[in-house]
């Protein structure tokens, strides 16, 4: 157990291991990760629908994803370590008028940014997808450089090239509090049930556990646990490879490729926040009768698999990536809405330029500011929230 770093990071999900990557890559001293599991990316990364999107309907978010995009595209040559990655696209089925309205203003940002975005009218909806039932489907977009890929092969990946870069990591550490100086104003140390470990600066990469480990040092940051279930069936081909990650936004549907199988998930509108991952046989019904209405060759489908895990979600659906209020020496990166492993590149190279640097250079995140949530004006508006 190290009893001193130069940074310590908390958290070992895909956005902790990513931001201790970039901070050892960059030199920044020693740089020492603590996860209180036994394993890395056991909880909400271990969890997740797997999925990477570019096209969102804020400008931020589609920075954050191009950033991403871009990084595991080149992953082999930088993290040299294996990611099963396949990049099938991502289509947005849209069944309202808000719903087109939102996302035609946004086709023209995405078009600004530079990508190659389609937008498919009803008749090119049916020909790309015939397993779709297109009742009530007025359009649709799709982003070939869009996919899905393989959570453990990220977290380890960027885990094992974090360590040759001489960081640190410590598996079965649970922090229980931060150390500030006499003043209460200035990170020196934080707290673990392993001893304590001297630091001058500290990065809160705690995902739905955040708002708590925050409140330690009087900082609320407004992350709640939100729970999200996903069903995986048996072996499924009656859906021909490869086919996108198909989402149905009015109801919050969603499915792609996983395992041999189908993986599917939505979102209930009605849960309340909390650490309940346990899952929900009710709602688990209720996403299966959803998914065959909006692709019935699903109804052929046996599940076989199914668990529960946490979004991080703040009232905006936007992450927090910035200093730690008024405590120097802290940082805060976390509130993802299920978006961290897409964006946990991007994430990671964010935050070594704030803390290295004083700002982040690669995109502008003064937007992701946590005074943000003191000012209603300063609020993202996320039209895309699954």
């Amino acid at each position: 157990m190290q009893d001193s770093a130069d940074i310590v990071v908390i958290g070992g999900g895909c956005i902790g291991v990513s931001v201790a990557y970039h901070l050892a890559k960059r030199g920044a001293g020693k740089v020492v990760l603590l996860e209180r599991d036994e394993f890395l990316g056991q909880e909400s990364t271990g969890k997740c629908a797997v999925f990477f999107h570019a096209p969102a309907t804020t400008e931020i978010n589609t920075r954050l994803s191009l950033l991403s995009i871009d990084a595991f595209e080149r992953w082999g040559e930088e993290i040299q370590e294996p990611l099963q990655y396949w990049q099938w696209g991502y289509c947005f089925l849209l069944t309202n008028n808000q719903l087109v309205a939102s996302f035609k203003k946004s086709f023209e940002m995405w078009n600004r940014l530079g990508m190659d975005a389609e937008w498919w009218e009803p008749a090119e909806v049916e020909k790309r997808l015939p397993y779709v039932n297109m009742d009530g489907v007025q359009g649709a977009t799709f982003y070939a450089r869009d996919g899905f890929g393989d959570p453990s092969d990220i977290t380890q990946g960027y885990a094992k090239a974090a360590r040759r870069h001489d960081a640190v990591i410590e598996n079965n550490v649970e922090v229980t509090g931060l150390k500030l100086d006499e003043n209460g104003r200035e990170v020196v140390g934080v707290k673990t049930n392993q001893g304590d470990v001297a630091c001058s600066k500290v990065v809160l990469c705690t995902g739905a556990w955040t708002r708590d480990v925050a409140g330690l040092v009087g900082v609320d940051v407004p992350v709640e646990p939100i729970r999200r279930q996903i069903i995986v069936t048996d072996k499924f081909e009656d859906i021909k490879d490869p086919f996108p990650m198909t989402v149905d936004l009015s109801t919050t549907l969603y499915f792609h490729r996983e395992s041999g199988g189908i993986l599917i998930g939505m979102s209930d509108q009605t849960e309340s926040a909390g650490y309940d991952d346990s899952f929900n046989e009710e709602f688990g019904e209720q996403m299966l009768m959803t998914a065959m209405e909006r692709a019935p060759v699903l109804e052929n489908a046996s599940p076989k698999h199914k668990w529960a895990g946490l979004y991080e979600v703040t009232p905006d659906h936007h992450p927090v990536m910035d200093k730690l209020g008024h405590i120097r020496g802290g940082y805060v990166c976390a509130g993802f809405r299920g978006h961290g492993l897409m964006h946990a590149p991007a994430a990671g190279t964010l935050m070594a330029e704030l803390i290295l640097d004083g700002r982040a250079t690669s995109i502008d995140i003064s937007a992701l500011e946590l005074a943000r949530f003191s000012d209603p004006s300063r609020l993202h508006d996320e039209a895309n929230v699954i």
